[in-house]
């Protein structure tokens, strides 16, 4: 089946990868975590090389976290309110740009990556923030090597070290990724519950 995939997608598997990483950007339970993961087994089998995925996920990361940046900077979101699952989209990138809570320096908002819709709302608030362009070159170069060297370090690594087919791969690491996201989404939780106890 993944031999099938490749043969008949080739390198188009990769060009939808990148597009579907930077869509999430804008619409983060777009499931593009699933494909990456999954492309990082596929390249733990030998099925594509390991660069073009790292490179094709960290392209993507990055043209969608500059483009939600300037979407919020400049005021494009405006154009979303045309339609209502725009304003829906608006809506719930403010509510994590909210529960982000104090993270208004570039290391808070570097951080808040690592917790579930983290990417959007760190590039949201970034944007709203009007921050600097050599601080969002920063953020986003950062942003989009270590998501790109998690998601795809996930798979590669579940690949190699289990030795199971691509598709278990891929669940087993999914699985991981959602436990430690979790975690670190309890970890945030409890520590800014505990600030605002003080």
């Amino acid at each position: 089946m993944v031999e099938q995939l490749i043969e008949d997608w080739g390198l188009w598997f990769l060009l939808i990868q990148a597009l579907a990483v930077a869509v999430t950007a804008f619409v983060p339970p777009f499931p593009s975590e699933i494909m990456v993961i999954a492309s990082g087994a596929m390249s733990a089998d030998g099925y594509m090389p390991l660069w073009l995925v790292l490179l094709a996920t960290f392209l993507g990361c990055l043209v969608g976290d500059v483009g939600l940046y300037l979407m919020f900077r400049y005021q494009f979101i405006r154009v979303l309110y045309r339609w209502k699952w725009g304003r829906r989209i608006h809506r719930a990138m403010v509510r994590a740009s909210i529960r982000a809570g104090g993270a208004n320096t570039w290391i808070g908002l570097a951080l808040i990556r690592w917790i579930p819709g983290g990417r959007a709302a760190s590039m949201a608030t970034a944007g709203m923030m009007r921050l600097s362009w050599n601080a969002l070159t920063a953020l986003a170069l950062l942003g989009a090597v270590t998501w790109t060297a998690w998601l795809v370090g996930l798979g590669y690594i579940t690949g190699t070290t289990t030795g199971m087919p691509p598709w278990a791969s891929t669940v087993t690491a999914i699985v991981i990724g959602t436990v430690v996201g979790l975690a670190i989404a309890v970890m945030v939780a409890r520590r800014r519950r505990a600030s605002t106890q003080v």
